[in-house]
């Protein structure tokens, strides 16, 4: 009975398949399994130039099951991978080291019967779950060339693309990452001593962000200063006209207005001549500075924008004169400093509202705050005035969202300078004492302050884009001789209205 059974069920399975075969249905193949899919590697074909490539996972193992019966396997590289049989049909590849080797089996009468092509590989199979469980909204593929990690695929935001670099590297320098060598062994085999060599794998970052966001950055810098001087001394001479003493007092704060009189007072008592040279000054202003540069980049990329030039200013200055000819040559120093507007600045999106900003921003002027008057004392030789560069920088990190504005630098500031210089011993008398010294008195208030604002902003079309000139019109040569007029109208009738509902003078500003 259980021949005959057989027997039935052999005739069944032949007639099904010959059933299928004439009918054209195809059975399903037995698919070859891969290592970093499978454990089993099963050989269908045997026979000389039979080839099959193996993939082997670092410190694991496959099992390779063969057609026929092997008797002699040979290992190319047994550093890389080892291979043991307990049937004559199966092996167990083992991978020991990072590499690529080849496995030859053999038959009873040293026929071929396959060549395994072997190569010895981390798996990845652990850091492509741990990218799909800390960024699931990613679509990354991790593959594996000559031990290096490729990262590809698509995310959302440049921080996810950050975040799969970073789990990446971890993969890499954890316990994946390290193989033990023998360095050391003892010559009776009872003392082993390992090292963990650490990989030098790199990752290769082929990420591609979905929609790049690009963040528009407007800077702020608003500040107003107000100046008080004033300054009063008095330089005297007293002469017979053969001899005499003058006396004059030294300019405390920078000599705020010149090296000569303003006013000069001169008397006689009999043949003694009395001067006196007055300067005298009182001076307020104030200043306004107003600077909003704004710049647009991609996110993670650095954008910069500069609006100025150099400005020269005046150094040192050299006279000589020409003793045979009496000729007087002049040479100044001339110092190139630059100023302007300066913003740089690199966004980066780390999410729906949140921008995280690296902004250095400069602005600066020349000024005659602190500026400096210098004489020589040589005839129709003029002095030289010494300006100076008015700057005011911050760079600083920021996070901000879409449209939020924040103070990144702020400065009040008030300074009062007061100096009192005379002739010692007339410039303590009493009332007559007012005419041998000298007073300088400066106050400068200044308010400065910085505000950043990003934008996430997407390109428009070039007709909703407004300029400057739009609709200007200048005037002609009879309204600009007689009328005193720059420009005739600001605006044509046919014009296009601008987008939205505004209330008022709408337009630029021209005065």
């Amino acid at each position: 009975m259980k021949r005959n059974g057989n027997k039935f069920r052999t005739c069944l399975a032949a007639g099904l398949s010959f059933s299928l075969a004439f009918s054209g249905t195809m059975l399903p193949a037995v698919p070859t399994a891969e290592a970093a899919a499978s454990s089993v590697v099963r050989i269908d074909e045997s026979g000389p130039g039979v080839k099959k490539k193996v993939n082997l996972g670092l410190n694991k193992a496959v099992v390779v099951d063969l057609p026929t019966d092997a008797h002699d396997i040979l290992v190319a590289d047994p550093a890389l991978a080892d291979a043991v049989t307990r049937t004559s049909r199966r092996i167990y590849l083992f991978g020991k080291t990072v590499g690529q080797t080849n496995i030859f089996v053999f038959g009873p009468n040293g026929e071929e019967i396959v060549s395994l092509e072997v190569a010895v590989e981390r798996d990845v199979a652990g850091l492509e779950a741990n990218l799909r469980r800390f960024i699931p909204e990613a679509d990354i593929k991790v593959e594996i060339i000559s031990d290096n990690v490729v990262l590809t695929g698509t995310v959302r935001t440049p921080l996810d693309s950050t975040k799969a670099v970073d789990l990446a590297r971890a993969f890499l320098k954890g316990g994946e990452a390290t193989t033990r060598n023998i360095t050391a062994q003892g010559t009776n085999g009872d003392a082993d001593i390992f090292a963990e060599d650490r990989q030098t794998s790199q990752i290769v970052n082929l990420l591609t962000v979905e929609g790049e966001d690009q963040v528009t950055l407007k800077v702020t810098v608003a500040e107003v200063s107000r100046q008080v001087l004033k300054q009063l001394g008095f330089n005297g001479r007293v002469s017979d006209g053969e001899s005499g003493i003058s006396f004059r007092n030294p300019a405390n704060l920078g000599d705020a207005i010149s090296v000569g009189a303003n006013a000069l007072i001169r008397g006689s008592i009999g043949g003694t001549t009395i001067s006196s040279y007055i300067n005298a000054m009182e001076q307020a202003g104030v200043m306004r500075t107003l600077a909003e540069p704004s710049l647009t980049a991609i996110s993670g990329q650095e954008a910069k924008f500069y609006v100025g030039g150099d400005f020269r200013l005046s150094g040192t200055q050299e006279i000589d004169s020409d003793e045979d000819t009496g000729e007087t040559t002049v040479a100044r120093e001339v110092n190139d400093v630059e100023y302007g507007i300066r913003l740089n600045f690199k966004p980066v999106v780390l999410g729906p509202g949140r921008i995280s900003l690296q902004i250095e921003t400069d602005v600066s002027e020349p000024t005659y705050e602190g500026s400096v008057v210098t004489g020589n004392g040589a005839a129709n030789i003029p002095g030289n005035t010494f300006l100076g560069i008015r700057r005011r920088e911050a760079s600083t990190s920021v996070e901000l969202p879409s449209g939020g504005s924040i103070v990144i630098a702020g400065l009040v500031q008030d300074n009062i300078r007061q100096a009192m210089s005379g002739l010692p011993g007339a410039s303590k008398i009493p009332i007559l004492g007012t005419l041998f010294r000298s007073k300088d008195f400066q106050r400068n208030e200044s308010e400065l302050v910085i505000i950043a604002t990003p934008y996430l902003v997407r390109p428009v079309a070039r007709s909703e884009i407004s300029r400057p000139d739009d609709n200007f019109n200048p005037a002609n040569d009879l309204e600009s001789f007689f009328l005193g007029r720059v420009n005739r109208i600001y605006g044509r009738p046919e014009a296009a209205p601008p987008v939205g509902r505004y209330h008022g003078n709408v337009g630029f500003i021209y005065k």
